[in-house]
């Protein structure tokens, strides 16, 4: 098993602990922060499975940079969305900093990928 994939239960655990003290205490950004926790860890915790599922093929599957920068760009799509709607600049910024990261990686990954199949032929 994949670290991401223990990585991503622990932080959709933290993330439901995070939303449910946010309920109790009215805590709006808590809760927000908790969301978004639970989101980033549902999106790590798949890419740890595509990543194993990948690891078992023959021909090595997709390069875990296009996995990971995929799930950072969601992640980011999520942290965007919640500094959008509580209001918080700086959790937008890092959302849309995420997301360009998240891009960057995921070409790279598909780089590396397309140079590995034409060595293949």
């Amino acid at each position: 098993m994949s670290d991401n994939r223990i990585e991503g239960a622990g932080d959709k655990v933290a993330g439901s602990v995070k939303e449910g003290l946010g309920k109790l205490t009215g805590d709006a950004k808590l809760q927000a922060e908790g969301v978004a926790q639970k989101a980033g860890g549902s999106v790590q915790n798949a890419a740890g499975r595509v990543q194993d599922r990948a690891a078992s093929e023959p021909q090595g599957g997709i390069d875990h940079d296009r996995v990971e920068g995929s799930g950072k760009k969601f992640g980011g799509s999520v942290k965007e969305g919640l500094g959008n709607l509580t209001g918080d600049e700086k959790l937008k910024a890092e959302g849309h900093a995420d997301k360009a990261a998240g891009g960057l990686q995921n070409a790279f990954g598909g780089a590396k990928d397309a140079v590995r199949d034409a060595f293949r032929k």
